[in-house]
């Protein structure tokens, strides 16, 4: 598992944290940056583990990039709402979802679904407001967590099959 410290932020003025290599290409594609701001996750997995030690990093750091990026598919950002490296339950997951304005009469149908099928009910069920209050809940626990001086972080899902953001907390 790969997690960051102050030496690896040093000089950086934006970090950019993607978890797959479509979401990297997506999202250099539109913002190009250095290729140097770009961080993976291993294995293109869970992005929170990550995702805190560049929060950590930045609290133990004497200074902190301006700007932090997420570029990740619908979990990881799932985690970084709810600041979980993973969900017990679906529980968990629904109550993100409902602080997000997911009635609990449709989340219902998802009781003994994995999370991975919830994505597609509220893209294709065009509540693209949801999935933008995710990413909103995301960027505030990113801007909560860092101590120091004031970092604005952007949130973006990026989907897989079609490698483009979905939504943002622009």
């Amino acid at each position: 598992m790969m997690y960051l410290s102050s030496e690896n932020i040093a000089g950086l003025t934006e970090v950019v944290i993607c978890d797959t290599a479509s979401a990297l290409r997506s999202h250099m594609d539109l913002f190009r940056y250095s290729r140097s701001s770009y961080i993976s996750a291993d294995n293109f997995g869970n992005a929170f583990p990550l995702i805190a030690s560049l929060i950590d990093a930045c609290n133990e750091s004497e200074s902190c990039p301006a700007r932090i990026h997420l570029a990740v598919g619908w979990e990881n950002m799932l985690r970084a709402a709810a600041w979980r490296s993973d969900f017990s339950s679906a529980k968990d997951v629904f109550i993100v979802l409902k602080n997000a304005g997911v009635a609990e009469s449709a989340l219902s149908l998802f009781a003994s679904a994995p999370v991975c099928d919830l994505f597609p009910f509220l893209y294709y069920g065009k509540q693209l407001d949801v999935l933008k209050k995710i990413c909103i809940m995301a960027r505030r626990q990113i801007e909560t967590r860092i101590q120091k001086s004031p970092v604005r972080a952007d949130c973006h899902i990026i989907t897989e099959d079609s490698p483009h953001i979905v939504a943002s907390s622009l």
